[in-house]
């Protein structure tokens, strides 16, 4: 309402001098914030808004980039509107921007504009209602804020990277799956194997209900399996809250086993998944719905600090997996010094178990200390280089530096070692 004494206050000041020194045309030059007063209090703020938001992709991956198309309709009042569209941290803009303004007129007022942003991180995000301000052109009335419109889901994939085309050598492979990991969950044969106890995820077809009904309990029929050798695996998130949130090893690592998982999907392996920390485990199995389960389980991972799991613990708990699918199994984290005694403890029960020469043990070892800073990540790989040494009787390690090297390089050589 200051506004409003102003120009009352000016209208007595025209009159006020046109009386002293009367001059009439003084006074009548009242009329002007009077006439402005009447007008300014017939009319509102910008009122009767509707808001819909159209993006161009429903799901994408990360890195990629989608355009949000947004229409604004103001149907009463007069005066500035001002729209904004928040968005998650991750989100970079990359066109155009998500805060605009228009004027809204006499009539029926409708405004659009577009902006291009870029997922820099995979996760479940919602653009929410957008923000919008009606402000009174002459701020004769309080203005009018709320926020419009439905919010938009927008999953962002982890990022699936495709190896080059590569030539598989005739040499000895340092790196090979056992001949005894067949697929255990792949496609049944014909061939009868037993009758065991119901597991959970058993089929029901496969329930036999006489044998059930002679022992009391649920009995189903096992048949010998079909496909291919088993992968596991087994991500680390300790030692994984270093660099960014979009760029960590934990991030780098869902990247990773989520393009390896892709490929060996594809050529009919088994994959499974084990997150240390977080309790998620995924038993191996077959096809493109496993691939998705996989996909989803990384997706949905928290950005909490996972509960504290060794990987010799971890092995333990998996014990009976790995005996059952006998596995080559793919370690993937960032290796610091606090760790090494653990994955030395999980590699001498891995010893125990399967009982072979060359351990088929991949570890991933995941740097990002040089994207930070470029001396100290310097002083970290030649410490890391001893880590490694030092791991390296009887398991391969890879160290991965996402700084020099991309995840489609390091599939590339991940590829052109199993077999």
């Amino acid at each position: 309402m200051d506004v409003a004494r102003s120009l009352i206050a000016t209208a007595l000041w025209f009159i006020a001098m046109g009386v002293i020194f009367g001059i009439p045309s003084i006074a009548y030059l009242a009329v002007i914030p009077i006439g402005v007063l009447a007008f300014g209090l017939l009319i509102d703020p910008p009122g009767g808004i509707e808001v819909e938001r159209q993006i161009s992709k429903t799901s994408l991956k990360v890195g990629e980039e989608f355009s949000v198309k947004v229409r604004v309709v103001a149907s009463r009042g007069f005066g500035p509107v001002i729209v904004r569209e928040h968005l998650p941290y991750e989100f970079v803009l990359v066109e155009g921007s998500n805060v605009r303004s228009f004027f809204k007129g006499l009539r029926s007022t409708v405004f659009e504009f577009e902006y291009t942003v870029r997922a820099m991180k995979r996760g479940n995000y919602s653009l929410g209602p957008l923000e919008v301000f009606a402000g009174h052109p002459f701020n004769l009335k309080p203005s009018r804020w709320g926020v419009y419109g439905e919010p938009t889901e927008v999953p962002v994939l982890p990022l699936v990277a495709l190896p080059k085309r590569v030539r598989t050598p005739v040499t000895k492979s340092p790196l090979a799956i056992p001949l005894t990991s067949i697929s255990m969950r792949g496609a049944s044969s014909t061939d009868f194997k037993e009758i065991r106890e119901y597991r959970p995820g058993d089929p029901v077809k496969f329930i036999n209900w006489k044998a059930s009904a002679r022992g009391g309990r649920v009995l189903v029929n096992e048949f010998e399996k079909e496909g291919k050798k088993t992968i596991l695996f087994v991500m680390d998130p300790r030692g994984g809250l270093v660099g960014t949130s979009v760029e960590n090893p934990m991030e780098y690592g869902i990247q990773l086993i989520s393009s390896l998982a892709y490929y060996f999907a594809k050529r009919g392996y088994n994959v499974g998944l084990y997150v240390m920390g977080y309790g998620k485990l995924i038993m191996p199995s077959s096809g493109m719905r496993q691939l998705y389960t996989i996909v989803k389980t990384l997706l949905e991972l928290e950005d909490v600090p996972p509960k504290e799991e060794s990987f010799t613990l971890a092995v333990g708990r998996l014990k009976s997996m790995i005996l059952r699918y006998t596995p080559l199994i793919i370690y993937v984290g960032n290796v610091i010094s606090e760790n090494v005694p653990s994955i030395e403890g999980g590699i001498r029960k891995l010893r125990g178990l399967y009982k072979l020469k060359r351990l088929p043990f991949l570890l991933f070892d995941i740097s990002v200390y040089q994207t930070i800073d470029m001396d100290a990540g310097l002083l970290v790989e030649l410490k890391k280089r001893t880590i490694h040494r030092r791991l390296s009787g009887g398991v391969y390690v890879l160290p991965w530096n996402p700084a020099k090297e991309g995840v489609t390089s390091v599939v590339t050589k991940t590829v052109r070692l199993i077999r």
